[in-house]
């Protein structure tokens, strides 16, 4: 079960887009980036359409992956930044809002009884 605390620090990833890999592909996006993993340390990775998100948790000498996807319309905040770097600390209260405030892409039409009634 992942939790979402304050002790942990959480780095997001912003430019990696390719979310068909597992585990071993983004430890590896990871070491290019940034060399070893931080011990108490979340990695943060967003596909491009906002849809998913894939958290890497390297805490006690051991690693932890955690994947959760939006189905339909619904999709995750997307976070923008001042400047361009490969990697960002994410303050603790930025990722809760994004992983739980989903945000609707698109609004169908609803059928109403006015229109009915008009024709």
């Amino acid at each position: 079960m992942f939790s979402l605390t304050g002790a942990t620090k959480y780095k997001y990833i912003p430019n990696y887009k390719d979310m068909r890999g597992g585990y071993d592909k983004l430890c590896g996006v990871v070491h290019t980036l940034e060399g070893e993993m931080e011990e108490g340390t979340a990695y943060v990775f967003t596909s491009k359409d906002q849809k998913l998100v894939k958290i890497i948790r390297h805490e006690h000498n051991e690693c932890q992956l955690y994947t959760q996807r939006f189905d339909g319309k619904m999709s995750f905040i997307r976070l923008e930044f001042i400047g361009i770097r490969p990697i960002y600390v994410l303050e603790y209260q930025y990722l809760v809002a994004m992983l739980s405030c989903p945000v609707v892409k698109k609004i169908g039409a609803i059928a109403s009884d006015y229109e009915e009634k008009i024709a």
